[in-house]
């Protein structure tokens, strides 16, 4: 076995999964060597550690602007739930769904997805990724559907020191037979083009008729005049909300790893919204209630679905806001541990 499928094997035990707590190359050589049956030099192990970082297949990933490295846990194979994102114009490769994906329209994919998990908590909203959903097996049907990520707020608010639900206003709203949480079913594009944006909003209207809202975000800025237009007609007829974030491949490539982003500090945050320039092209008209029978078949085709109801139900019960731990790809529990 050579020393690169060494470290690979070797490394998920050892660095840290988020960048905060990074390892320093001198230390992680010292804890790379107690676990190597042969003698490799410092050089070496700092050369194949500089390397592997640059590569999205690789475990380690290297702190963006300092020092240190920690667990690249959206791998390639990882990243690849996110390739219907990238339009056939930014990919060479044929895949499951028919286009090509490259690396580097992967990492931007994820990037921006990553960045709408943030932009959804700031807007005091639990948002809920799809990350198993569109993997290796997943067939283009899957495309109509399902979404990409579900954002989760509370309608009568949250004490935020102790995630408690206001429980006056949930009998209130069960009395009147209202939801207390409202549902976003969300669609990410890298870009939008001319020649696939009918096949784009019809996937987003079709995968979210079961949701209160359903929205179309794009990563890259919009120029084309007669898109904008035809897109806000679209939207407006059927209800759906359609916004650009402005980022171009550019920002995008500038941006650290998505896990990175996903542990942004709160300067970080606003770092990184002063890059967003928003484009609302349509808003999102509110459905009053769920379509319960579309649910159903949903949380029966849909481990993951299937645990964010199940998350809702257990936080309506213990009347606060449980956190919410995703397990693998089959489950998913309600613990102790953070909201993710």
């Amino acid at each position: 076995m050579s020393l690169r499928e060494h470290l690979r094997n070797i490394l998920p035990e050892i660095l840290p999964p988020a960048p905060k707590n990074a390892i320093k190359g001198t230390e992680l050589i010292e804890l790379v060597k107690s676990k190597l049956d042969q003698k490799y030099s410092d050089a070496t192990l700092r050369y194949h550690f500089s390397i592997m970082s640059c590569d999205p297949s690789s475990p380690i990933a290297k702190v963006e602007h300092g020092q240190g490295y920690y667990l690249r846990t959206n791998t390639l194979t990882a990243m690849k739930s996110a390739r219907h994102m990238i339009s056939p114009s930014q990919s060479s490769i044929g895949d499951t769904f028919g286009y090509a994906t490259s690396n580097e329209a992967l990492l931007r994919a994820n990037k921006f997805r990553s960045i709408v998990s943030q932009s959804t908590k700031t807007e005091g909203k639990v948002p809920f990724t799809l990350e198993h959903t569109f993997g290796e097996e997943a067939e283009y049907e899957d495309l109509w559907k399902y979404p990409d990520l579900i954002s989760v707020s509370w309608k009568g608010g949250v004490n935020t020191s102790r995630s408690e639900l206001d429980e006056d206003m949930l009998h209130l709203q069960r009395s009147f037979g209202s939801q207390p949480f409202t549902l976003r079913s969300l669609k990410m594009k890298l870009e939008i083009r001319t020649d696939t944006y009918r096949e784009d909003f019809f996937q987003c209207l079709s995968n979210s008729r079961w949701a209160h809202y359903g929205e179309l975000l794009i990563a890259a800025p919009i120029e084309d005049a007669n898109l904008i237009n035809n897109l806000r007609s679209l939207g407006n007829e059927f209800g759906i909300g359609i916004t650009s974030y402005g980022l171009s491949k550019d920002v995008l490539d500038d941006l650290p790893e998505p896990d990175a982003i996903h542990h942004f500090t709160e300067r970080e945050i606003e770092g990184l919204f002063k890059l967003i320039n928003y484009q609302r092209i349509s808003e999102s008209r509110p459905r009053n209630e769920l379509a319960w029978d579309q649910v159903n078949e949903l949380r029966n085709s849909n481990t993951e679905i299937d645990s964010m109801f199940k998350w809702l139900s257990q936080s309506l019960e213990q009347g606060k806001v449980m956190p919410f731990e995703r397990k693998s790809a089959d489950t998913a529990v309600v613990t102790n541990s953070t909201l993710d």
